[in-house]
């Protein structure tokens, strides 16, 4: 249950996201540095099983997990948390060889997922699924895009939050403050639809702002809470390797 959406401005890349859990859910703790060799990442880590689903690297690799319900499938778990999958490949230098970590993980004992992806060359970031059966992967609109779920189904929400992107897209260009305003929106009700999404028994329990600019530092803001009423915020920031390419 999450939305996530991004945009490229200039040699700025921008990477929103809305973590939707059940209110019974632990909480989670804000972004903080870990290191695995010479990489260096920011990441916040899950209150219950103790991974994460959205991280940013020193070497410029953006990751972002959205769990994955299929229309007419109902939300399944996974003896293997799938937020160990995204520390198994953050020290990747590349999309390319984030895909072939990942395609070498077992994920049999995994529920479906969705990764987001992009890497530091500026171009298309992709997008791998797993279904429980097999990891397929696309490409992206460079640019800018949207990824919704639910335990609900995909496709519902998707359908629910899509005209209000496009009517965003419609307005003129987009930038970072139309995208951060979409992730605090309840149109076209404050609803399991809504992109800040309330249910009965689930809200959106965190909005997540990642910025990583060529020649700059990656920077990550974070809210705790939903993001329609604020909550904790926390800002950290990581120096990007000085080998940053624009492509």
């Amino acid at each position: 249950m999450c939305t996530a959406s991004w945009l490229r401005a200039g040699e700025a890349f921008h990477l929103f996201f809305n973590r939707d859990e059940l209110r019974s859910r632990a909480s989670a703790q804000p972004p903080r540095e870990a290191t695995a060799g010479d990489v260096r990442w920011l990441a916040p880590v899950d209150g219950a099983a103790l991974g994460t689903w959205i991280a940013a690297s020193s070497n410029g690799l953006l990751l972002a997990l959205l769990n994955r319900t299929d229309e007419g499938a109902a939300p399944r778990t996974g003896a293997v948390s799938r937020g160990a999958i995204i520390p198994a490949l953050v020290t990747a230098p590349t999309l390319a060889v984030a895909g072939e970590l990942l395609g070498k993980l077992d994920l049999a004992a995994t529920a479906p997922f969705r990764l987001f992806g992009r890497d530091r060359t500026a171009s298309a970031p992709c997008c791998w699924g797993w279904n429980g059966v097999a990891l397929e992967r696309v490409e992206l609109d460079p640019d800018s895009g949207l990824l919704c779920s639910s335990g609900l189904g995909d496709a519902r929400v998707t359908a629910a939050r899509t005209p209000l992107w496009e009517r965003l897209r419609a307005r003129g260009p987009l930038d970072p403050e139309a995208l951060a305003a979409f992730h605090r929106s309840h149109e076209p009700a404050r609803s399991a639809d809504s992109v800040c999404m309330h249910r009965d028994d689930a809200r959106t329990v965190s909005h997540s702002a990642i910025r990583i600019e060529a020649g700059g530092d990656v920077e990550f803001r974070y809210v705790d809470g939903p993001p329609c009423e604020g909550g904790t915020r926390t800002v950290a920031t990581l120096p990007l390797e000085e080998t940053w390419g624009s492509g």
